[in-house]
């Protein structure tokens, strides 16, 4: 008897032990998975660190930390709805982990859901005051919303709470570039840079302040070191092709636009940029119809973000070019009741109200445009312009001027002071500027307005 009981007590023993280590041996092998991912995720090999995590879930799905950095890695590779899944998943597990809703939030951000973004921001500011990581997304919202100077309190928020985190310095970038405020955009550029010279952003964010400031080369040579570092960077692709439009380059822009696009088929800028190209494109090429190509990109820039303030001012540009200044009007002010303090929009309706002789209109839009970016060009040319139309010539040469000392090669700048030299009965030096513009433009319709203008001089 004594024997049966104690062969029934050992085997109880090792069918307690045998569980005890299976269960152990599971949950060891769920947590190398994971550590494994967050290897392979700091050497940036996104596709095998996916796997690792998902290995680890399938093993322990109630691990929230297994869904956090799987979806962190989706970020990493673009797919946000995957990431946004995850963190659901995460959150529905334990509401209190600050880092699902930042993750989350970032996904929101990259989708241009910035209302989304803001709000899993500001949870995880609540669950962790100290966490500057949830202040840099909510900077990054307020972005996307167009308010600047609270992205900018947020960025700095961030950078005192940790003065080495690299994503503070970008954005506050970005946002003082929205204000015109290039000094202070390009020194947070640098800084970023400094921080982690391989940090790809850091030189597409630069580039983006050499694109508003005239630097077409120096934009091109960011946006490629870039592309070396990470080519699937789309953000670097479009603003490439900024530049390459700013230089004449469309069809190279272009491609820039739809690599951009294959990359991430959601990104709205890509497709706003792409626009640019085509519109600039339809005076030179008959091939295609340019301006509905450029139309539809403005349209389904707007599907993907409704609250695109760019979208809305380039659809504004491509109403300007077909004479429905009605429209442009309109989209303009759409675009400047999305975001306030871009610039942009008001020189856009300035131009369409000046084009339908409502200069008074025109002049406040530029001027406002030029409190809120000191350094914008086309909004002392458009001004000059508008002055012009209601015969205040010294106004409109004072404008001209300064346009002309901004950007240089700015053809229709030129353009616009040679009428205004012309009204003022300064014949050589209109001829001169007519010289000027031709130099620098091959527009046809601008060399045709220029060679018809230097026919009655």
């Amino acid at each position: 008897m004594k024997s049966l009981w104690v062969r029934i007590f050992s085997v109880a023993i090792f069918t307690f032990l045998a569980g005890s280590s299976l269960s152990c041996f599971l949950f060891d092998r769920a947590i190398d998975h994971y550590k494994k991912g967050n290897e392979l995720y700091s050497q940036k090999q996104w596709d095998r660190a996916i796997d690792e995590y998902t290995i680890a879930i399938s093993m322990d799905s109630n691990q929230p930390f297994f869904y956090i950095n799987r979806a962190l890695t989706y970020n990493q590779i673009g797919e946000y709805d995957l990431a946004i899944a995850d963190c659901t998943k995460a959150i529905d597990k334990k509401q209190n982990i600050p880092l699902a809703y930042t993750t989350r939030s970032s996904a929101y951000n990259e989708k241009g859901m910035y209302n989304l973004a803001f709000l899993d921001a500001g949870r995880a500011i609540e669950l962790n005051p100290k966490l500057a990581l949830a202040y840099i997304n909510r900077a990054w919202a307020f972005y996307g919303l167009g308010s600047y100077r609270e992205s900018i309190a947020d960025c700095s928020e961030a950078i005192k709470l940790e003065p080495d985190r690299t994503m503070a310095y970008i954005f506050r970038a970005m946002d003082n570039n929205e204000m015109g405020k290039y000094e202070l955009a390009m020194e947070d550029c640098n800084k970023a840079i400094e921080l982690d010279p391989t940090l790809p952003l850091a030189y597409v964010n630069r580039a983006w302040v050499y694109n508003q400031t005239g630097g077409y080369e120096k934009a091109i040579e960011d946006c490629t070191t870039a592309i070396g570092l990470d080519p699937r960077i789309a953000t670097a692709y479009v603003n490439r092709a900024w530049a390459q439009t700013a230089r004449g380059n469309y069809d190279t822009a272009i491609a820039d636009c739809d690599r951009a696009i294959q990359l991430n088929p959601n990104l709205p800028y890509a497709y706003t940029q792409r626009a640019w190209a085509y519109f600039e494109k339809e005076p030179y090429d008959k091939s295609k119809d340019w301006w509905t190509m450029g139309m539809d990109d403005c349209n389904k820039s707007i599907e993907l973000n409704p609250k695109s303030a760019l979208a809305y001012n380039m659809r504004a540009r491509g109403y300007i070019l077909r004479q429905e200044y009605r429209l442009a009007v309109a989209d303009a002010t759409r675009a400047i009741d999305l975001s306030p303090e871009f610039a942009l929009p008001y020189t856009t309706r300035a131009k369409a109200y000046s084009e339908i002789k409502q200069y008074d209109l025109a002049i406040a839009d530029c001027t406002r445009a030029i409190a809120l970016n000191p350094r914008l060009a086309t909004a002392f040319d458009h001004r000059a312009w508008a002055y012009n139309g209601k015969g205040m010539y010294e106004r409109a040469l004072e404008d001209a001027n300064e346009a002309i000392r901004l950007q240089y090669d700015m053809a229709w700048a030129y353009y616009t002071r040679a009428l205004i030299h012309k009204n003022m009965g300064d014949k050589d030096k209109a001829w001169q500027d007519i010289e000027k513009c031709l130099e620098y433009t091959t527009d046809p319709k601008l060399v045709e307005a220029a060679r018809a203008l230097m026919g009655i001089l």
